[in-house]
């Protein structure tokens, strides 16, 4: 018996992680958080940015750090653009997300050298939300998306503001591809010797496999740095206190190595990228978000005293003490109230996305 293609395949496994509790509490959480990156990237905006790429600007929006990606932006701004409410709303989501991060996990490194995941992997879970939040067949929109998906690495490589525009094109192409499910779709174009994984790398073995829910298992930023470096922060911050006089030691993933290590940042977008930045002020006692801190003698000759390699941890080491962390710690829905407000000072948190009694007003 031949077996169904594996599109159809891990559209099937994407809805049945589909667990309705989950799904509205995890979801409620994300949504929150997206609609605050929205919000503070909305005031930043030029014109010509959609919902998808304002939610990305100030590089605030989620991590599913297994998958390296960022699910939300694309994902949240087709749920919403589709209309969806209540359970079919946490449903879409759900699925979206999932099937990002299994896709982009199955890319893996090969892929990124060249492709930017959450752009390819995104458009493909954002045309699976849409699908489902709008009612149309979610296996013929993957088909569609996986045909389109794209986004050169080299918007990340040179930080150019064409990497938020990713997001919205991911967002687009997956509301295009949702509403014409009419329209007979690519069906192999996961697995066939010239499909999307032969020729942007990685491998569909472990594609299927069981795996927590991405969008429970999805990280939220709440330090003024990029993703990759938000538990090398929390490690850091273990051990601030008079600055030390020798160098500091600092172990971390080889994705910080290749996508965030800059020990002399010329710039804020520099210094945002660069984790013996993030360390150093941290390690200062200083607070990320203060303005012009790049520009801080102390915090720049520090910097520039931070040895960076590879490790399975973040792990920090200053006069023979060290700290480490595995991951960041998670945002309670307190933590996500105080990110809104920090963003948003101005505006209401929606509250109501949050179950967590007590939180907040």
């Amino acid at each position: 018996m031949t077996a169904a293609p594996l599109t159809e395949r891990l559209v099937a496994v994407a809805l049945d992680a589909c667990e309705p509790a989950t799904a509205r509490a995890a979801g409620g959480r994300a949504l929150f958080d997206f609609l605050a990156c929205r919000a503070a990237g909305r005031r930043v905006a030029p014109p010509g940015v959609g919902d998808a790429a304002a939610a990305a600007l100030l590089d605030r929006d989620d991590l599913h750090w297994p998958s390296l990606t960022h699910p939300g932006a694309i994902v949240w701004t087709v749920v919403l653009a589709a209309g969806a409410e209540g359970d079919a709303r946490w449903r879409a989501a759900a699925a979206g997300y999932e099937v990002t991060a299994r896709l982009g996990r199955a890319l893996g490194g090969d892929h990124r050298r060249h492709w930017h995941a959450t752009a390819t992997a995104g458009t493909v879970g954002g045309a699976v939300a849409a699908a489902v939040a709008l009612g149309t067949d979610p296996v013929v929109a993957a088909g569609h998306a996986i045909s389109v998906a794209g986004g050169s690495i080299v918007a990340i490589l040179e930080r150019s503001g064409t990497r938020a525009l990713h997001r919205d094109h991911a967002a687009d192409a997956a509301l295009r591809c949702a509403r014409a499910t009419a329209l007979p779709a690519t069906r192999f174009g996961l697995e066939h010797p010239q499909g999307l994984f032969a020729a942007m790398g990685g491998s569909p073995d472990g594609l299927l496999d069981p795996a927590p829910p991405a969008i429970a298992e999805v990280s939220f930023r709440r330090h003024a740095t990029n993703g990759f470096c938000q538990a090398l922060v929390e490690a850091a911050a273990e051990l601030a206190g008079p600055p030390p006089d020798g160098p500091v030691a600092v172990e971390a993933p080889e994705a910080v190595l290749a996508l965030a290590s800059d020990p002399a940042p010329r710039d804020a977008e520099a210094a945002w990228w660069s984790a013996q930045h993030a360390v150093a002020a941290t390690l200062l006692g200083r607070d990320l978000a203060e303005p012009a801190l790049h520009g801080d003698p102390h915090v720049a000759d520090l910097t520039a005293r931070v040895r960076l390699r590879g490790g399975p941890v973040a792990r920090v080491t200053v006069a023979g003490r060290s700290a480490e962390r595995a991951a960041a710690a998670r945002l309670t829905d307190d933590d996500l109230v105080a990110k809104w407000r920090a963003l948003n000072p101005d505006d209401p948190p929606p509250l109501g996305l949050l179950q967590t009694e007590g939180a907040s007003t």
